[in-house]
């Protein structure tokens, strides 16, 4: 099993990942535009499940209806495995604080947390059973990403406090901070399964 250490230095040992970042940092900041940085992240975790290499594409490589058609899917899936979560996990939260008058005070919101913790381990999940059989209808069988997150989650747990420790405390770059976290979960993820055959040859 590859360690966390031993992927974030194949991914920040190559030379000239840096503008490659902040490129998609920056776009990751402009609403609608954003959709082109999600894109890329699904097209570089294509790429190094296909050919095994961790260096990040060059951007002006990129086709653009590609980009935006992989990106419309990558932010589906954030919002029905990350959004639709945390907004029950928020309500939730709201409803135990106003049951308990607010005497609980921040534990009300233990749900909100369980669920944006838990957000990342589907996410990635949906993301691996897209790629294994590149059939977009296969990210939404629950019950296959259920499984597969339930599978990961071991190895998957301290990356994904990583990414919410990072992303919290560098909020106000938050565009760049979930780019970079992302870009970490998803080549973590994708080491844990390049030994694993694909139901397809190629995945477009």
């Amino acid at each position: 099993m590859p360690s966390l250490e031993a992927v974030c230095g194949r991914l920040f040992g190559h030379s000239g990942w840096m503008p490659k970042v902040l490129w998609g940092g920056a776009l990751s900041f402009i609403p609608i535009i954003n959709i082109f940085s999600l894109g890329y992240l699904l097209e570089y975790t294509i790429r190094l499940r296909q050919s095994r290499k961790w260096e990040l594409p060059e951007w002006r490589d990129m086709e653009i209806p590609s980009l935006f058609s992989g990106g419309l899917k990558m932010f589906i899936l954030l919002l029905g495995y990350g959004g639709i979560p945390i907004l029950g996990g928020w309500l939730a939260s709201e409803l135990v604080a106003f049951l308990s008058f607010g005497l609980l005070g921040v534990v009300s919101y233990f749900p909100l947390a369980l669920a944006a913790f838990l957000c990342p381990f589907l996410i990635l999940s949906s993301v691996n059973n897209y790629l294994q059989s590149n059939l977009f209808s296969d990210c939404w069988d629950f019950k296959m990403v259920y499984g597969c997150a339930r599978e990961m989650w071991p190895q998957l747990i301290l990356p994904v406090i990583a990414f919410w420790g990072v992303f919290l405390l560098a909020l106000p770059l938050y565009g760049l901070s979930f780019f970079v976290g992302a870009w970490v979960l998803l080549a973590y993820s994708s080491a844990l399964h390049l030994g694993e055959p694909s139901k397809h040859s190629s995945i477009r």
